[in-house]
């Protein structure tokens, strides 16, 4: 029997979970009329396969299952594409925390840390600092330049990123005597990046296979009491972050 390992630090992507279940939910009420009708007709179309011949039975029967499986797809997307990229988020940030996995035992993760306006994908901890990593799962090519990340009509600036990395910096200051090391802005590409790792403006950009290997090249800048004394602050910052929220 197979034993799946258990992860040290829990939690990626339950801000986009809940957010996705929630617009999902959302939008079957407010299109209940063609959920009704469209499992209406279903059933209607079942039940109507027992009553005819052979071969009609047949067509029927392949049409509502066909049926089925459109209304299961577009149950599992949200019921709309505004629903289907938070779902996205959960993949990347998951994906992403399966790779932090790999990390050695020095190194310490926080996912899903809530703020008034949002959420904070992962902070990580380790010997060559501080890192908030945004995963982003994009379909089609992206590259990184001109302070930004783009994959067709999708931009994220550079700007967002490092203001997330001075916010986060700045609930860690209160908390630490020998000062909050930089945070540093990590966007985590899921999908074609043929770049790799792209540096600009003090974000780096780097795909997600590679994470890992670039994490642990970096030299080290904090030392284990620091990274102890981090550790602690983050959660406490995690613990006055969710406060707020509630």
């Amino acid at each position: 029997m197979l034993v799946s390992r258990k992860r040290r630090f829990g939690g990626a992507g339950e801000s986009a979970a809940r957010e996705f279940k929630r617009l999902r939910r959302k939008h079957i009420r407010e299109d209940w009329l063609f959920w009704l009708v469209a499992l209406t007709s279903l059933v209607g179309t079942a039940f109507y396969s027992f009553y005819v011949g052979r071969t009609a039975s047949r067509i029927l029967a392949a049409t509502s299952g066909f049926s089925l499986g459109v209304l299961l797809v577009m149950y599992m997307l949200g019921g709309h594409i505004s629903a289907f990229r938070w779902w996205q988020g959960v993949i990347g940030e998951r994906d992403t925390a399966k790779e932090i996995e790999k990390l050695s035992a020095d190194w310490h993760c926080e996912h899903d840390l809530q703020y008034d306006h949002g959420n904070y994908d992962h902070v990580l901890v380790g010997r060559p600092g501080i890192f908030l990593l945004d995963s982003k799962l994009l379909h089609g090519t992206s590259a990184a330049g001109s302070d930004g990340l783009r994959a067709g009509r999708l931009v994220y600036g550079g700007a967002a990123f490092r203001g997330g990395a001075r916010r986060v910096n700045s609930a860690l200051a209160g908390r630490l005597g020998f000062g909050a090391p930089w945070v540093q802005p990590v966007v985590v590409v899921w999908g074609d990046f043929p770049q790799e790792r792209h540096e600009e403006q003090n974000v780096v950009y780097v795909r997600g296979e590679q994470l890992v290997g670039w994490l642990t090249g970096l030299p080290e800048r904090i030392n284990a009491p620091q990274r102890a004394a981090c550790v602690t602050a983050l959660r406490e910052v995690r613990e006055v972050l969710q406060g707020s929220t509630n």
